[in-house]
């Protein structure tokens, strides 16, 4: 509701024509619209009080303005006022404005809906209120103008609804008794009327319609009744006069004075002099008080012929008469006493004033005396008051010097009464209101104005209204002149003279009467214009006071606007004021230079902040500040120091002195910046010095605060703690060899930008000032320092260093045989093992660390070499080939990249290498997947793969033969098993991994086909000589599974000889198969349906066709050693039986094996003496029958 007071306000000092132009009205209407619809945030609550007050303004009762010092002594209009703002330079026109303020006003009243309710058909706070205004105020809105077409500044539609809601809801003042109203109240011109009545059919309902002619007639009836009060108030008026003789003399005079009003209107009406009218009155002749002013009037004058008749009707008129004239001059006493600027209260009297006039004097003088003592005591000087004392003083001498004595007017001849032609306003305003503010003068002075102007306006009115008498008393005049005039005698020339001697005494009391009024006049208008030249030169004044403001919040760009306004004030000035506001803001702009030139010497200045002090600086010393001679001691003794400030200008960094004045702020603000710079880049070197000799002298990391920190000052320095371990100062010193690349790295990466940008802005600068010296001096010395040669001279060297430093930290030393030089950057007299250590290179985790942020580094000086270039002049030294002082520092840094990557290369496939190994001989993996994973991870690490393209190859191949030499460690003292398990890890490899290996080798280097065959060879060659091991044990089995020793026994009988020596399956036979069925399932077990790469079959056919053969060249081999001693019967059996075989095995056994077979076969049948005979068949029938078995597990 605070905030809702405040806006409301704001809307009412901003609705003034006089005062705001049209756009600032629309502005803050559109504004206030938008705060009370919620656009800008809530719908905001309001108080009751505050409603009247945005509808009326000034116009307000006094009782709801309270004490409220925003609005009293303003004459503020309200939003009723703003919508029926006439046209100036238009007639019968409104403000442009007052159609926004209408729109408003409908908004508020008709549409606007509090937060949180529902719309309905209740009347909201703001329509509540308007509709409970008296009938009078609604005139304020000019309805007749917004509603007779005025395409300017009416607003028809919205006028019409409020009217349509007022005529529905209007009501007392008590916001709730109805008092209905007619259209007629509201709208004087017929034509209006019409309009409205236009409007109302299409845009209302029956149901408005039938309500408004319902409010009308009572309105009529209302009016009506009111009438005939009156007429019977004045027909029982005569026979209530006794009554007062028997009331209280007050009361009754009271009484019969409202009666005999009313009476003397009742007469006027019945006689004709006035006319009987209803509704509110719009002229002054028709209005309420003018009919009783004058019906008094005729009273008076009725009294005063029967005072000069010598009688009077009653006692009751003489005493009526006398106590008239007492009122009078009781009124008359009131008004000298009174304050003429309303200042004072009821209990002031001028008139004792104007008798005491030396004696207030000297007391006010006694109170400025007292003041300043005080003051004087407790420190404080104050001008102000020793001002006044002396004002006072001067006017207290002159009076007395005057009078002679002191006294009143008779002593002085000064009056402080405005009636007196002595009148004194100098003396009146230091008596009577030496303790009132400007702002209470101002608004007294406007209230006295406004009384002027009225009485002004009063007597423009009654010649207007009696123009007629004023002719007839012309023409009189005339009359008299021609009559007299054509008469002769002395009768005519004493007439003449008599008449003369009257005009001049008559024109000497107007002149004393009105001299006074005159002179207060010309005061009036003599303060007018002294407040107009105030506010003319308003901005000038508060110059120095905002300015100072505005240095003390960093707005330095809106200080020098105000600076700027104090530079219209001539050097030459009379005015002391003037005078000393432009000296207090030629001191402020000296404190906005110092503040401005503190900013430009900060390191923690963000760069958009120190190129905006860069311009603001360059604005303000092209406004020739005038010098100071104190300003040196002004700055040693001010309480607030500037950081790093010596003196004047002169700033010390790190011991570099720098004098801001004598460069351009740019420059000297890149100065200051390398200053800084440097001696960072210092500090940084020193740390890290410190830190390896306190780790080195015992203490540990873990101690010491390497993140930048300071140390707390009260509490002391621990004492160093020998380590536990004599090794851990060495992971120490690595670890902190880390950080301080680290920490310089980030120097380069936050300072290298910050000065370019800073140097840019300097070089911009500079093409600025020799264009402009150029155009006034062709001949003129531009400037002695450029800012490349700051860059060259203060910034360069120190890029070197810090370069350089990185370079020591990260590497320790150069690699062999790489050519490159790495200085020793700190630790140069330390000792010997101490050295070594710094020199050695970092281990594998933290050299990736170091890496990343040493090609960090190097992007950033790659990037800054342009700019650099950009910055050079065209006659500078390497100007055409284009050569960067900064590329020696690149060139270090990519040296270094380079070697730490390629570190980084040998370590992480060393790593790998060994975890390869170590698996491989432990568990008989073919680890690929880490190598995988080694060079994905280098992939996405590594900035220049193309310059580690040969450690990537040399990695790749010592980790293939390591997994190889690891897998024939672990077969080494194991069976088949293992090697057909090595064999299935090498075939695995070869077909799932190799693929994606060779791909992220391709991706890091360009010689991926050479790598990969000969890691392909590593691998096929351990893959062959593991599987061919195990053939070879296979077949060395299988030879003992197909002896027939059966074959070897000797017959007892003939009989047996010619039997079969077993009945069932042949025992070799069923070894040989089970032999290659175990075979088989071994090799699918490890090996699934793999194909062999070198051979394009699969492991399992290979190793079934290597038993097959084996089996069938035994079996071959064994009955070919005995042939000579089978029996017929024997032969016929074994070659039933390798037919069997060579079916079984048909498709496992080569073309040699099968002829061999089948040689062996047909020699057996030869042997037998038998061809394919009848029992042969049943016999290989049964053979197939019993191994039907063997012959189903060696099928698909």
């Amino acid at each position: 509701a605070d905030k809702a007071s405040q806006e409301i306000k704001a809307l009412l000092r901003r609705l003034d024509p006089e005062k705001t132009s049209h756009k600032d009205r629309i502005r803050r209407l559109t504004k206030f619209k938008n705060f009370v619809s919620g656009e800008a945030g809530d719908v905001p609550e309001f108080y009751d009080d505050d409603i009247p007050l945005l509808l009326l303004g000034s116009a307000v009762p006094a009782a709801l303005l309270g004490d409220d010092t925003d609005i009293l002594g303003e004459n503020v209009i309200g939003l009723l006022q703003a919508a029926g703002s006439p046209s100036v330079e238009h007639d019968q026109t409104l403000k442009r404005s007052a159609r926004h303020a209408m729109s408003l006003l409908k908004y508020l009243l008709c549409d606007f809906v509090e937060d949180g309710d529902e719309p309905s058909e209740d009347l909201n706070l703001f329509a509540n209120c308007f509709c409970s205004l008296p009938l009078d105020r609604y005139q304020f809105m000019s309805l007749d103008l917004h509603l007779v077409g005025d395409e300017r500044g009416g607003a028809k539609d919205d006028a019409c609804s409020i009217m349509v809601l007022l005529l529905l809801n209007h009501m007392q003042e008590d916001g709730e008794t109805p008092s209905p109203l007619s259209k007629e109240d509201l709208l004087m011109d017929q034509i209006a009327v019409e309009a409205f009545e236009e409007w109302v059919k299409p845009n209302t309902t029956k149901e408005q319609r039938k309500k408004m002619k319902e409010t009308a007639k009572s309105r009529a009836e209302a009016l009506t009744e009111a009438d005939d009060d009156i007429e019977n108030e004045y027909v029982e008026s005569d026979g209530e006069e006794s009554d007062f003789d028997d009331e209280d003399g007050a009361f009754a005079e009271i009484r019969k004075k409202r009666k005999a009003d009313k009476k003397a209107v009742m007469d006027a009406v019945h006689s004709g002099d006035m006319s009987k009218r209803r509704g509110p009155a719009l002229r002054w002749e028709d209005s309420q008080l003018y009919k009783e002013q004058q019906a008094r009037i005729a009273a008076h004058q009725k009294m005063q012929e029967q005072e000069g008749g010598g009688f009077h009707d009653t006692v009751t008129d003489n005493l009526r008469l006398a106590q008239e004239m007492a009122e009078r001059e009781e009124e008359k006493s009131k008004i000298l006493r009174k304050d003429p600027l309303g200042l004072q209260g009821n209990d002031f009297d001028l008139r004792t004033l104007e008798k005491e006039q030396v004696e207030h004097l000297e007391q006010g003088l006694l109170e400025f005396q007292e003041e300043i003592r005080k003051g004087e005591a407790g420190g404080e000087d104050n001008n102000v008051l020793r001002a006044k004392k002396e004002s006072l003083e001067s006017i207290l001498d002159g009076i007395v010097g005057v009078g002679g004595t002191s006294g009143g007017l008779s002593g002085t001849g000064h009056s402080v009464l405005p009636t007196e032609a002595q009148f004194d306003p100098i003396l009146f305003l230091t008596l009577v209101h030496r303790g009132a503010s400007y702002d209470e003068l101002l608004g007294s002075m406007n209230r006295l104005s406004t009384d002027i102007q009225n009485q002004n306006l009063q007597l423009q009115n009654m010649v207007r209204e009696n123009f007629a008498l004023f002719l007839r008393c012309a023409d009189g005049i005339d009359t008299f002149n021609e009559t007299t005039l054509s008469q002769a005698g002395p009768g005519l020339v004493d007439r003449l003279n008599r008449q003369d001697a009257l005009a001049e005494s008559c024109a000497h009391q107007a002149k004393k009467s009105f001299k006074p009024l005159l002179d207060n006049a010309n005061e009036v208008r003599k303060v007018q214009s002294a407040l107009a030249v105030l506010q003319r030169v308003a901005p000038m004044l508060q110059a120095p006071y905002l300015m100072r403001q505005h240095v003390e919040n960093g707005r330095f760009s809106s200080a020098l606007k105000a600076y700027r306004r104090v530079l219209v004030i001539d050097e030459h000035c009379n005015i002391e004021l003037l005078n000393h506001v432009k000296d207090q803001a030629a001191e402020c702009a000296r404190e906005a230079r110092r503040e401005l030139e503190g900013r430009l010497a900060q390191d923690k200045t963000v760069v958009q902040a120190l190129i905006d002090a860069i311009r603001d600086l360059g604005e303000l010393l092209e406004l020739d500040i005038p010098h100071d001679p104190r300003e040196s001691e002004k700055v040693a003794n001010a309480r607030f120091k500037v950081p790093n400030m010596k003196s004047v200008g002169v700033f010390s960094i790190g011991g570099i002195l720098v004098n801001i004045r004598d460069h351009p702020p740019a420059l000297a603000c890149m100065l200051l910046q390398a200053a800084h710079f440097t001696h960072l880049v210092t500090t940084t070197i020193e740390e890290a010095d410190n830190t390896t000799i306190r780790i080195f002298e015992g203490e540990s990391l873990s101690s010491q605060k390497l993140d930048g920190e300071k140390k707390d000052a009260d509490k002391p320095e621990p004492a160093p703690k020998k380590t536990t371990s004599n090794n851990q100062w060495k992971y120490d010193v690595l670890e902190a060899r880390s950080i301080a690349t680290i920490k310089a790295v980030e120097v380069i990466s936050q300072w290298l930008p910050r000065l370019l940008q800073v140097a840019r802005a300097a070089h911009e600068d500079e093409k600025r000032r020799a264009a402009r010296v150029s155009k006034r001096n062709a001949t003129a010395v531009v400037s002695t320092l450029s800012p490349y040669e700051v860059l060259i001279t203060n910034v360069a060297p120190s890029i070197s260093r810090v370069v350089e430093h990185a370079a020591f930290c990260g590497l320790g030393s150069a690699p062999r045989g790489s050519g490159m030089e790495i200085k020793m950057t700190f630790g140069k007299r330390s000792p010997e093992k101490l050295r070594a250590l710094l020199k050695s290179p970092l281990p594998p985790s933290q050299s990736s660390r170091v890496g990343k942020e040493l090609a960090d580094m190097v992007k950033v000086l790659g990037d800054s070499s342009g700019i650099v270039n950009e910055l050079r002049p065209a006659d500078a030294p390497g100007a055409a080939q284009k050569v960067s002082p900064l590329d020696a520092c690149k060139t270090l840094g990519d040296q270094s990249v380079m070697t730490i990557e390629r570190r980084r290369c040998i370590y992480a496939f060393d790593i790998c290498a060994r975890g390869c190994s170590s698996r491989a001989t432990g568990s008989g993996k073919f680890d690929a997947e880490a190598l995988l994973t080694c060079l994905k991870t280098l992939s996405e690490e590594l900035t220049r793969p193309d310059q580690c393209a040969s450690e990537v190859e040399k990695g790749c191949e010592l980790v293939i033969r390591k997994c190889c030499d690891g897998l024939a460690s672990y077969v080494r003292d194991r069976g088949d098993a293992a090697r057909l398990s090595a064999v299935a890890e090498c075939a695995d490899v070869l077909l799932n991994r190799m693929a994606d290996v060779v791909r992220e080798v391709g991706n890091l280097t360009n010689n991926a086909d050479t790598v990969e065959e000969v890691m392909m060879e590593d691998i096929m060659g351990l893959e062959g000589a593991m599987f061919d091991d195990f053939l070879g044990s296979l077949r060395f089995n299988v030879t003992s599974c197909c002896r027939m020793g059966w074959l070897d026994v000797k017959s007892e009988s003939k009989a047996a000889a010619n039997d079969s020596p077993s009945m069932g399956f042949p025992p070799y036979l069923s070894a040989s198969l089970l032999a290659i069925v175990r075979c088989r399932a071994q090799v699918e077990q490890a090996l699934g349906d793999k194909i062999r790469r070198s051979e394009g079959v699969a492991y399992q056919h290979i190793a079934m066709a290597t038993v097959a053969e084996a089996v069938a060249e035994g079996i071959c081999e064994e009955i070919v050693q005995r042939k000579t001693k089978l029996r017929v019967r024997q032969a016929d059996r074994l070659a039933n039986e390798l037919q069997f075989l060579l079916n079984t095995l048909k498709r496992y056994l080569k073309r040699e094996t099968v002829k061999q077979v089948d040689s062996t076969r047909a020699m057996l049948v030869s042997k037998s003496g038998q061809a394919s005979a009848p029992e042969g068949l049943a016999a290989l029938e049964e053979l197939e029958r019993l191994g039907r078995v063997y012959v189903l597990c060696l099928g698909e």
